[in-house]
């Protein structure tokens, strides 16, 4: 299923910027000053339509279009007006000259960025405190220690960064947040988006979980053998800031996700072992994902050309040596109108992928001689409760209510346990709220229109003591 990826990610690459706003200022520091140790920055941060800011430093000397930004706080989401917007730790970067710079992300798409400088920082090489960063890189924030308390991990997939999201989602037993990032060809910028949700879900006491998706007009104009080498050097500097599991690619199976002529697991295998590869070289710890396979039996009606079968596609993978650079089997399941215990009894023309148990069985058959397990990467139900009204292409999701996405996802979650063969059960999702070209992303989510997470309670009632 098409996923909308995360607003906020592309606005880092593609949106205008505002040259000036009264709602965001720098009052202090002022340019020509001598900063040392932790210094309060102060001034104005309130748009109506405020999203999120950070502070991020670079040489004074350097253009501003041109210079290495370094990330110096974390993301607010908080508003101020004339009072604190942060605290800067001067000693987390190397003594010198440099333009702070404020940005500004706005829910209308916008970014407003304000710069002063230059500041001169000067701690004689000494660090503030032993807690933070180290001065010569961004800030990185480490993994938590985190116990289990569901029959399986289980996590969410998340749209906006709040803490408030966060939160339900501890409260529900949650142990991981998934993040999609996108990859394009020379955009060091989206290491930068990459290590905001890394820290924001190390930050809530959540395992990061990163579906790096790449653009299928790019591989294709490049071919593989030039293509998997840039898409590998990504994902080893991502691996670099500390995720958890990195899951390479999305439904590759169809021809929205990997170029029209070109669908074949061989291929995909090719750029899972060289994304792998440079994973493992930087934190073998650091669990890869194959790609989820969308869940179709549509080959037979738009031609293998477009897209090929989840069956057919997952046993080329085993065939191609998938398990050789995996530790886990990406699979989806969003299709579900009934309990995931039955096997029977869809209202629909009957078809494997609308069963929960059979849809894992087809992931799980052409890899049983490697007994990697699965991580659902995406499961959900959908429901139009507090919308209205599904998407026509949704139509069947239809009589599906709240309640019967709560429980279902709660005894999806102790069937998959009872397997013994999934590791991991990414929710999708958390908290979307639209419905995106005809796909009803917030009908997925277990924080619905009112607020309210019956999900959260289903989930939280199989937790352990």
């Amino acid at each position: 299923m098409r996923r909308i990826v995360l607003g906020l990610l592309l606005l880092l690459v593609t949106l205008p910027v505002f040259a000036q706003d009264a709602n965001v200022q720098i009052t202090s520091p002022q340019a020509n000053t001598n900063l040392t140790g932790i210094v309060t920055v102060t001034g104005t941060v309130s748009p109506p339509d405020l999203q999120q800011y950070f502070f991020e430093v670079a040489n004074a000397a350097t253009d501003p279009n041109t210079a290495t930004w370094t990330p110096v706080t974390l993301p607010s989401k908080t508003p101020v007006t004339n009072g604190t917007l942060a605290q800067l730790n001067t000693s987390i970067v190397a003594d010198g000259s440099y333009t702070l710079r404020l940005r500004v992300f706005h829910t209308s798409g916008d970014v407003t960025v304000v710069t002063v400088g230059p500041l001169t920082f000067t701690n004689n090489g000494q660090v503030v405190s032993a807690a933070t960063p180290t001065p010569t890189g961004p800030v990185i924030i480490p993994r938590p220690q985190i116990t289990n308390t569901l029959p399986i991990p289980v996590g969410g997939q998340v749209d906006t960064l709040d803490d408030s999201a966060a939160k339900l989602m501890q409260q529900a037993g949650m142990t991981w947040a998934k993040f999609q990032i996108p990859f394009t060809i020379g955009d060091n910028s989206l290491v930068d988006v990459a290590r905001d949700r890394i820290n924001w879900a190390h930050k809530n006491g959540l395992f990061a979980f990163l579906s790096i998706t790449g653009n299928k007009d790019e591989l294709g104009a490049q071919g593989d053998a030039a293509y998997d080498p840039l898409y590998a050097a990504f994902v080893g500097k991502v691996a670099a800031l500390q995720p958890d599991a990195i899951e390479v690619w999305n439904e590759m199976n169809l021809d929205r996700e990997w170029p029209t002529g070109k669908i074949d697991p061989r291929s995909y295998v090719s750029l899972l072992k060289a994304a792998h590869d440079a994973i493992k070289a930087v934190d073998p710890s650091i669990q890869v994902v194959t790609g989820a396979v969308s869940p179709t039996g549509a080959e037979g009606a738009f031609g293998l050309d477009r897209v090929w079968n989840d069956d057919r596609y997952y046993l080329g993978m085993a065939n191609a040596g998938a398990a050789q650079y995996a530790d886990c089997i990406g699979i989806h399941y969003n299709e579900g109108v009934i309990a995931p215990d039955q096997t029977s009894g869809d209202p629909r023309p009957s078809y494997p992928t609308y069963y929960f148990q059979s849809m894992m069985q087809r992931a799980l058959t052409p890899f049983a001689n490697s007994n990697l397990p699965l991580c659902f990467s995406e499961m959900g139900y959908v429901s139009p409760d507090g919308f209205g009204q599904l998407p026509a292409g949704f139509a069947w999701g239809a009589n599906t209510t709240v309640a019967d996405q709560a429980k279902w996802l709660a005894q999806a979650v102790q069937i998959a346990a009872q397997t013994g063969k999934v590791k991991l059960l990414i929710v999708f999702n958390v908290n979307f709220k639209n419905f995106v070209d005809n796909d009803p992303q917030g009908g997925y989510a277990i924080i619905r229109p009112d607020g309210s997470c019956p999900a959260c309670q289903s989930l939280a009632a199989l937790r352990s003591s």
